[in-house]
């Protein structure tokens, strides 16, 4: 049974030796991964819900990232900098196009590094 305040799910086998092998790595308990795993999903679906009507990725050339903006009908390139993004249109690092990006799992990957 769960302690207050949590809830169990269940998940696949593989899932559960994947989430435990990486959960020995970071020296952290599976349901704290967990926890943070999802979060973080729900945090970037949430972002790229609000944003996708507007923005969409258009493709990558080095450390950068093409972005479609429907909104000004412009090209707009988000560079990673130093593991921070940085979006030259705004010439900003809390934009919507950095936010955008931010949610992009192969973007999260990177500047995690």
């Amino acid at each position: 049974m769960p302690d207050k305040g949590f809830r169990s799910i269940t998940v696949t086998e593989g899932v559960h030796k994947r989430l435990t092998s990486k959960a020995e790595k970071e020296k952290t308990s599976v349901s704290s991964l967990a926890s943070h795993v999802l979060a973080s999903y729900m945090e970037a679906d949430e972002k790229l819900g609000r944003y996708a009507p507007l923005i969409e990725l258009f493709g990558f050339e080095g450390n950068c990232a093409i972005l479609r903006d429907r909104k000004s009908n412009r090209s707009i390139d988000v560079y990673l900098q130093d593991k921070e993004l940085f979006c030259a249109f705004d010439e900003s690092k809390t934009c919507v196009h950095v936010s955008f990006c931010q949610a992009l799992p192969q973007v999260r990957k990177v500047v995690k590094g």
